[in-house]
């Protein structure tokens, strides 16, 4: 596939192409078997007619028509990527001819494309980078953890409180007939844990060993069988052993069987470095974080509903996926929650407004730095990223060989290395210095640094100075 872009007034573009005869001719054959699929011809069996005799059926014009209206929109899709064009929007997309099976067939798309931000010409980034120091009561949590790992539990005659574990025997029934699946013997459970339902949760703590209590409530509506919803049950529980957890005591000992140290104080300190590891690790990502927002607060730029619309769209996407993982649908989410959807698209449009914004400042930073990737750079990114995921050299080889998915990388790791160079071009400020930074711009100020003093010669191509 071939391509070449015009740049057009007012945010637009054109993209000429040029689709390869090979994969026209995929398209006219695909065509063809997705259009046998669905038919039926007198004494041949649905889906199963000739290629050829469907042909001459639907007519070549048909078979063309089922071709262009199927690859059309991936054929533009791989122009944009491969031209390096975000299209935002429906594109207008044109030919001077249809395509014909054995020729490349040309057309032609006008899109719209996120605007340009403007950044100030002597353009100063600061953020805040959050503390590394590690809290000594963070590692004593993580000491707690292990000790409750390492934990036993021993019967003790003592009355149930949050925590013990309680061996009971259990028994429903809704006018004295036992309720199927609200019978057990010997069943282990955590007093407060959720695992019973409130009333009986609540109705064992106190309890004693070998005492029996019994509790009257409304069965839930979502009770199964539907027959027995709402109705009223009387549970009978049996407490029949206390545990209590005995958590091991903190020593050299602990330490040997619980983590493989010798003393306690080594695992203190092998606790202590990965933890201020981590920290630090976090506190970069939040300081990257901080510089990007401190550029995107600095940026002129009209953010197109459209792009917006986009980002939200996409978080849906991913908390639908996420909330499908545990079974559970949006919709069901929402009414759970008391929400609908609506409020909730209304709640992220500002976070998918700043977001956007940072990305086209990144964008304009990208192209003023002249951030650029080359192919060995590239092929290098890709072969780490393959290596990581354990995937082979093909691999590596398919996406240096197609125009839109080497493009795509391309993109991204030169956003990524116009943000490595902004961080490092960046002060360390406080978070007081930050909030009173932030409260001091406007965009008619940034708007103003933006523009050349009067008389003054225009230095855009000059080099940038940054503190």
């Amino acid at each position: 596939m071939q391509t070449a872009v015009e740049h057009l007034p007012d945010d637009m573009v054109k993209i000429s192409v040029e689709v390869d005869a090979h994969d026209i001719d995929h398209a006219f054959k695909h065509a063809l078997t997705d259009m046998a699929k669905d038919m039926r011809l007198p004494g041949f069996r649905k889906g199963k007619a000739p290629v050829a005799v469907i042909r001459q059926r639907m007519g070549e014009e048909a078979v063309r028509d089922e071709a262009l209206r199927s690859h059309i929109n991936g054929w533009w899709s791989r122009a944009c990527s491969a031209a390096g064009v975000e299209g935002i929007g429906q594109p207008e997309i044109n030919w001077p001819e249809p395509p014909a099976e054995g020729s490349a067939f040309s057309f032609t798309g006008v899109v719209a494309v996120p605007p340009k931000a403007e950044l100030p010409k002597k353009l100063e980034l600061a953020a805040v980078r959050p503390s590394v120091d590690t809290d000594e009561a963070v590692i004593d949590s993580e000491i707690e953890r292990i000790r409750a790992a390492g934990a036993t539990f021993e019967v003790l005659e003592i009355a149930v409180e949050q925590g013990h574990q309680v061996l009971v025997d259990l028994n429903g029934a809704v006018d004295g007939n036992a309720i199927k699946d609200a019978q057990a013997t010997d069943l282990l459970v955590e007093a407060g844990a959720g695992r019973l339902l409130d009333e009986l949760d609540e109705a064992i703590l106190g309890m004693r060993a070998g005492e029996e209590r019994q509790v009257a409530m409304t069965l839930p509506a979502t009770q199964k069988p539907k027959k027995l919803a709402g109705r009223e049950a009387i549970f009978t529980i049996t407490v029949k052993e206390v545990r209590a957890r005995v958590m091991p005591e903190l020593d050299d000992e602990f330490a040997k069987q619980m983590a493989g140290f010798d003393t306690l104080a080594e695992l203190r300190d092998d606790l202590k470095t990965a933890r201020e590891q981590t920290a630090k690790t976090e506190a970069e990502g939040q300081f990257r974080r901080n510089v990007l927002q401190d550029l995107g607060g600095q940026a002129v730029v009209g953010v197109p509903d459209q792009m917006i619309r986009r980002r939200v769209d996409d978080r849906l996407q991913n908390m639908a996926r996420s909330l499908g993982q545990q079974g559970i649908q949006l919709e069901q989410y929402l009414q759970m929650m008391g929400r609908d959807i609506r409020s909730l698209i209304v709640e992220m449009m500002p976070e998918a407004e700043r977001e956007v914004r940072e990305e086209l400042a990144l964008d304009a930073y990208a192209e003023r730095v002249k951030a650029a990737v080359t192919d060995d750079e590239l092929r290098a990114f890709v072969s780490e990223q393959a290596a990581a995921e354990d995937e082979t050299e093909e691999v590596v080889q398919r996406i240096m060989d197609d125009a839109a998915m080497r493009e795509d990388v391309r993109r991204d790791l030169r956003l990524r290395n116009a943000l490595d160079h902004a961080v490092a071009a960046a002060k360390e400020i406080s978070a007081e210095q930050a909030e009173a930074r932030s409260a001091a711009r406007s965009p008619q100020e940034v708007a103003a640094t933006n523009a050349p003093a009067e008389g003054a010669p225009d230095d855009s191509d000059a080099p940038e100075q940054e503190n």
